[in-house]
C-alpha cells in the first residue's frame, strides 16, 4: 500500500494533514523588490569593489534568465518599512534586471526574527555566494563590540578564536589610510594588523614606505614577509636550535658551575679564558653556522634577481603594480607565513592539541605571535576551534 508521500498530493495538503508531522509550511512570502529598502550603513559590503559589482551582475543575469535565486531575509521596521537583513546583492541584482526589462513582480522572502546583534551575525556569516573580505568582517566585529559583545562571545558566534577577533578589531579601529591600503590590495591584512599593533597612528606612513621597498624588489604588495625581510628556512632554524641545545645539554655540572661563575665578569676579564668542549659539539655548531651562511647567500641571490627583474620591467615600460605569471607577487600567502609555523605545527601534532600559552612557552614568543600562529594552524586545518579552556584539538 502506497504511503501518503508516495501518493500524488501537494505539499500544501501534506502540511495540512495532522497525520504528517514531517511536512510543515514555512513562512515564505512574496514581496515586490521595489518595496524592499536597505538600511543605511547596515551592510558591510563595498559596492565599489569590482568583485561585488560582478556578484550583483551575476544575480541580474540569473533573474533575467528565470533561474532560481535563494529567498531574501527581510524585516519590518517600526514605521512599516521593509528592510533587507540578508540578500542585499540579490535585491540590487533584481532591480538591475528590472531596469533591463525583466518582468519581476515579486521576490521570495523569509521574515527575520531576532535582535540587532543577531542581524549583524547573520549578515557576517551568510554572505551568499561571495564571502566578505577580512576588512569588511573586521567592521562587522567592531559593530558587535559596540553592541556590548566581548571577544569571546564574538568568536563563539562566528566560529573563530578570540585572538582572531582581537586582531581584526585592531584593523577595524586603524586610521582610514590603512583601510584604503588594504582595500586597494597593496597591503596584506596580516601585514596591516602587525603594522597597526607596532606603529599605531603612524602605521599608514610606515606601510607606504614598505610598499615602496617591496616594489623596488619587484613585488606588488606589502606582506609580513616583505616587512620582516628574507628569513631562514624553518629546517635551517631547527638545525641551529638543535645544535645549540645539544651543546648546552652536553656540559657537565662542573662546566655549568664554572660558566655561572663567569657570568658577572666583563668582556675584558673573559678574554683568553678557555673551557673544554667535546669536538662533536663544536662540529655541530660549525655545521649549523655553515647552513646559515649558505641560506643567507641564497637569500641575497634571490633578492638581487628580484631587483634585476624589477629594473628590467621599468626598462621595458611594464607596470610594476601588475603581478606577472610566476612572479613572487602571486605567492603572498607563502611569503606571509610565519617562519615558526612549521615548528609550531610539529609541536601541536606531537601533543595532539595546542594553545596560545603553550606556544608562547615552547617557542619563546610573545602572546600576539603565539595567537597568530594558532590562527594560522586553524586556517590550515591543523587545529580545530578553541574550546572553553583555550585549547585546540589537532584535527
Amino acid at each position: 500500500m502506497a504511503t501518503k508521500l508516495e501518493q500524488a498530493r501537494s505539499f500544501k495538503a501534506l502540511a495540512a494533514d495532522s497525520d504528517m508531522p514531517g511536512v510543515k509550511k514555512s513562512d515564505l512570502y512574496r514581496v515586490d523588490p521595489r518595496l524592499i529598502e536597505e538600511e543605511e550603513g547596515f551592510n558591510l559590503r563595498d559596492y565599489e569593489d569590482p568583485d561585488v559589482i560582478a556578484h550583483i551582475e551575476s544575480f541580474a543575469r540569473a533573474y533575467l534568465a528565470g533561474q532560481h535565486v535563494p529567498p531574501l531575509l527581510l524585516r519590518t521596521s517600526a514605521d512599516g518599512r521593509i528592510l533587507v537583513v540578508e540578500g542585499h546583492c540579490r535585491r540590487r541584482g533584481a532591480l538591475l534586471a528590472i531596469e533591463r526589462g525583466a518582468d519581476i513582480k515579486y521576490l521570495d522572502a523569509l521574515p527575520f526574527k531576532g535582535n540587532d546583534v543577531e542581524r549583524v551575525n547573520v549578515m557576517i556569516k551568510s554572505a551568499e555566494g561571495l564571502k566578505l573580505k577580512p576588512l569588511e568582517i573586521a567592521f562587522g566585529y567592531l559593530r558587535l563590540r559596540r553592541f556590548g559583545h566581548n571577544n569571546v562571545e564574538i568568536g563563539r558566534d562566528q566560529g573563530v578564536t578570540p585572538a582572531r577577533v582581537e586582531q581584526l578589531l585592531l584593523l577595524a579601529t586603524a586610521n582610514s589610510d590603512v583601510h584604503q591600503q588594504v582595500k586597494s590590495g597593496r597591503v596584506a591584512v596580516e601585514a596591516a594588523i602587525e603594522a597597526v599593533r607596532k606603529y599605531g597612528d603612524d602605521a599608514g606612513a610606515f606601510l607606504s614606505g614598505e610598499l615602496a621597498k617591496a616594489q623596488a624588489q619587484g613585488k606588488s604588495k606589502v606582506t609580513r614577509g616583505t616587512m620582516r625581510g628574507p628569513s631562514l628556512p624553518p629546517k635551517v632554524v631547527g638545525n641551529v636550535v638543535s645544535a645549540v641545545r645539544g651543546a648546552v645539554e652536553s656540559f657537565d655540572r662542573a662546566t655549568l658551575k664554572r660558566l655561572a661563575s663567569l657570568e658577572s665578569k666583563g668582556a675584558d676579564e673573559l678574554e683568553g679564558v678557555r673551557i673544554e668542549v667535546d669536538a662533536k659539539v663544536l662540529l655541530d655548531l660549525v655545521h649549523a653556522t655553515t647552513e646559515i651562511k649558505e641560506s643567507e647567500a641564497k637569500l641575497i641571490e634571490r633578492k638581487k634577481a628580484a631587483e634585476q627583474r624589477a629594473s628590467q620591467k621599468k626598462i621595458d615600460g611594464m607596470d610594476d603594480a601588475a603581478p606577472q605569471a610566476g612572479d613572487e607577487a602571486g605567492n603572498d600567502d607563502a611569503q606571509d607565513e610565519d617562519p615558526l609555523l612549521a615548528q609550531a605545527e610539529s609541536l601541536v601534532r606531537a601533543l595532539g592539541s595546542g594553545s596560545i600559552s603553550h606556544l608562547e612557552q615552547e617557542l619563546s614568543v610573545g602572546y600576539n605571535r603565539a595567537a597568530s600562529l594558532l590562527v594560522e594552524l586553524q586556517s590550515k586545518g591543523v587545529l580545530g576551534q578553541t574550546d572553553s579552556s583555550g585549547n585546540c584539538r589537532v584535527l
